[in-house]
């Protein structure tokens, strides 16, 4: 009877392992990071560096030649409009509005005498005393003195102006960029001194390849251009393409790109770095993976396809349609929903039992 018992066991332990068309992984699977094909439509982005910068630029000159005297701000302050930059020697131009004030003074008094004269020898005259030949003289004595206070007053303006010119002041809010002129160097008139940014029209610059910009003019859906802070990654806008510049650096083949934005964000700040984005529309039927994902073997490329019913792994090849630093975009053998596992490729075997961590991004 202990026989017939023992007998029935093993038969049902061989009944109940025939019931798998797998055979029970020995250990536990390897932990795996993966991506789902086509359920999370990831599309191809690629990355660059950019630096605000403005979008407008004064260079401010001395409006007359001259010694530069002094420099009032430095490079990166804020300045307002009217705040004085900088100034040439005044000797000169403080010794000519002070003549030209002395000159006016003398002017007036001479005119306002030759008024006094007139005014009483007119008197004398309607009282029948006098000459009307004298009287014609006195007048046009006070026309000529009149007409030397107007002279010396428009002197005086001028030399007025003349001290103006040698000082530069801020004519719009903005930020000092870069100074074109030391202390005590002689500048002649119209030689650039300072640059101002002007801070309400800021703008992001960027380098990119020139073939991919020669293919964004042929191809009607551009990538879409996302712009982040290095300083806060939470803050980050969409940008669109505003210039191209029209000379290629010949050494990295990239052309100058200027970028504009609707509204910058609080971080977005003259002269700070930003990641620049350009994030492709995925293909339905040509899904995009992390470059991580892929592997080659004798010159053919695979992906690890992790199987629905057995959590193992298949080499799966594929052919590489578009290639960058993050995502590479592929043809052949994956369909929406398939996984393929996104990290530690080379660590993995054919049919090796894998267990799924998480959902690589």
């Amino acid at each position: 009877m202990r026989h017939r018992h023992h007998y029935l066991v093993l038969m049902t332990c061989l009944l109940l392992s025939a019931c798998f068309d797998e055979p029970l992984p020995t250990s536990p699977g390897r932990p795996v990071l993966y991506i789902e094909v086509g359920a999370e439509a990831v599309g191809v982005t690629e990355r660059f560096t950019g630096v605000v910068q403005p979008r407008h630029q004064l260079v401010a000159a001395f409006r007359q030649g001259g010694r530069l005297a002094s420099r009032q701000v430095e490079v990166g302050q804020q300045v307002h409009k009217g705040d004085l930059l900088a100034s040439l020697e005044l000797s000169d131009q403080q010794n000519d509005v002070r003549s030209s004030q002395w000159n006016v003074s003398r002017t007036e008094v001479l005119w306002r005498n030759a008024r006094d004269e007139a005014a009483r020898y007119q008197g004398l005259h309607a009282q029948g005393v006098g000459s009307l030949a004298r009287l014609e003289q006195l007048s046009s004595e006070l026309r000529v003195r009149a007409a030397a206070l107007q002279q010396a007053r428009i002197e005086l303006g001028q030399a007025r102006e003349r001290l103006q010119q040698a000082r530069i002041e801020a004519d719009l809010e903005g930020v000092v960029t870069a100074w074109h002129a030391e202390v005590g160097q002689v500048l002649a008139a119209g030689t650039p001194v300072v640059s101002l940014a002007r801070l309400d029209s800021l703008e992001i610059w960027v380098d990119l390849p020139a073939e991919w910009l020669t293919q964004a003019q042929k191809d009607a859906g551009l990538p879409r251009i996302r712009v982040t802070s290095m300083l806060d990654a939470a803050q980050s806008t969409w940008a669109e393409i505003r210039q191209v510049d029209p000379m290629l650096d010949v050494a990295t083949r990239m052309r100058r790109v200027r970028l504009s934005a609707a509204q910058l964000p609080e971080r977005f700040r003259l002269g700070s770095m930003v990641a620049v984005e350009l994030v492709s529309a995925p293909q339905v039927n040509e899904p995009s993976v992390p470059a991580s994902a892929l592997w080659s073997d004798k010159g053919q490329d695979f992906v690890w396809l992790i199987e629905a019913h057995s959590a193992r792994v298949r080499a799966q090849r594929v052919e590489v349609l578009e290639r960058s630093a993050d995502w590479v975009r592929l043809r052949g053998g994956l369909q929406p929903g398939d996984r393929v596992v996104s990290a530690g490729v080379h660590a993995l075997q054919e049919g090796q039992w894998v267990a799924l961590d998480k959902r690589g991004s």
